[in-house]
């Protein structure tokens, strides 16, 4: 039989499967969680995708769950599938819209799992503003959706979509890559970098020349809107980004909603957190640290000490995890002031002082000073962080120490994970 001949009978197979099961489900009852059984999760042949995965495959066996690993090149129609579909499965965890553009034969698996009453899980990892418009077939009624941020749970069901099934974690995790089993005196001093800083320049909707050129697309009266929001988000650690948009629509007697909307707080958001990267860039490269990004930034040439690399197989995340042993401090921002980024909890995780946004979610983990260094971004204080670091490698020392007794910290380690099995049980 041919490989063509193959795919047409394993599709028709799953056609009749899923009728079968379209059949059987008008005579079920509601679908009872089951006492044992296995989180399965689905996701493409990506890096970023598989430590993703790692990390809540550690989680869930520290709690003694199983999971299960479904990983396909590219979303689209995968036979495969199905078999993710059982009765022990508690539920399907995807990345972003990935599970949205899967089919199992003719249906899409959304639909087939909603049959076989299987809940399925977009975790969207970015800001939805950026991610919703990529969703076709997700609804209220067949999806449910995790976020790593509490504020970008409450946009998205108010901007996205009202009386969905949402929860939230802290972040993505910590990476096995990055744990060292102890943190000593002689091992830290020997560290080869001070400071390693991994922030990217481009963001879901490009680069800042790109938001920038749509910013120029906006209606004259709704752009002074925009640039408005733009200000005053622009050193807001605090709350959420989009009230400083919904408070300039306002002002200007403006109404915007879904689509609009979107496009709209996209560009405040690209502008404020490209902004932000580049300012720390900037202060950055007078001091004497390693910077990992997507596009050089730039930083006055004659002026710069630090070390930028922009090469795709240093940057990358599985690497990045790894690297973290080898420096004093880690250099974390966020795209929301409430989450705490992974790259934080993997630089604890590997004995770096952690240096962070002070915002209200980092002050409830840590005191600046003593098991961290907090900074802002309309004060002196990132050059105070990285003067310490990078020249104080004792004070750097008995910080990253005192860091480094947190890291199994339930509020940071796996913080919010438990939200998982809560959604896939609601």
């Amino acid at each position: 039989m041919g490989a063509a001949a193959r795919r047409v009978g394993s599709r028709v197979v799953d056609d009749i499967a899923l009728s079968f099961d379209a059949l059987a489900h008008r005579f079920r009852g509601p679908r009872q969680p089951p006492r044992a059984g296995h989180l399965q999760i689905c996701h493409t042949r990506h890096e970023h995708d598989r430590v993703y995965a790692e990390n809540v495959c550690e989680y869930f066996r520290q709690i003694g769950v199983e999971c299960k690993v479904f990983e396909f090149e590219v979303p689209g129609r995968w036979p495969g599938l199905r078999r993710c579909l059982t009765a022990e499965t508690i539920g399907v965890l995807g990345f972003n819209a990935q599970l949205d553009h899967c089919r199992i034969g003719r249906k899409d698996f959304i639909a087939a799992a909603a049959l076989r009453d299987v809940p399925v899980i977009h975790w969207i990892l970015d800001h939805p503003s950026a991610r919703w418009q990529q969703f076709t077939h997700a609804t209220a009624a067949n999806s449910r959706f995790l976020f790593v941020s509490e504020f970008a749970a409450q946009y998205f069901r108010r901007y996205c979509l009202p009386g969905a099934r949402t929860a939230s974690t802290a972040s993505v995790g910590p990476n096995w890559r990055s744990r060292i089993a102890a943190l000593s005196r002689e091992e830290f001093f020997a560290r080869e970098r001070a400071c390693l800083i991994p922030l990217g320049l481009k963001r879901i909707g490009g680069t800042m020349a790109d938001a920038r050129a749509r910013l120029a697309l906006v209606d004259p009266g709704l752009r002074a809107a925009v640039g408005e929001a733009i200000e005053r988000a622009r050193h807001d650690l605090a709350g959420p980004l989009e009230a400083h948009l919904v408070a300039a629509l306002a002002r200007a007697g403006c109404e915007l909603s879904g689509a609009d909307f979107h496009r709209c707080f996209q560009i405040v958001d690209d502008t404020v957190q490209i902004e932000r990267r580049s300012q720390i860039f900037a202060v950055a490269a007078r001091f004497p640290v390693v910077i990992q990004t997507d596009i050089a930034p730039p930083v006055p040439a004659p002026e710069t000490v630090a070390i930028i690399s922009t090469d795709a197989h240093t940057i990358g995340m599985a690497a990045t995890a790894e690297r973290m042993k080898s420096c004093r401090a880690v250099l974390s921002a966020n795209y929301a002031n409430d989450l705490v980024h992974d790259r934080t909890q993997n630089g604890l995780n590997a004995g770096c002082a952690a240096i962070v946004e002070d915002t209200p979610a980092h002050r409830r983990l840590f005191v600046h000073g003593r098991n961290a260094l907090l900074f802002r971004y309309d004060d002196d204080s990132l050059a105070e962080a990285l003067d310490l670091v990078c020249h104080r490698p004792q004070r750097a020392y008995e910080i990253a120490q005192a860091g480094f007794a947190l890291r199994d910290d339930p509020a940071l380690r796996f913080g919010g994970f438990e939200n998982i099995l809560k959604l896939a049980r609601a």
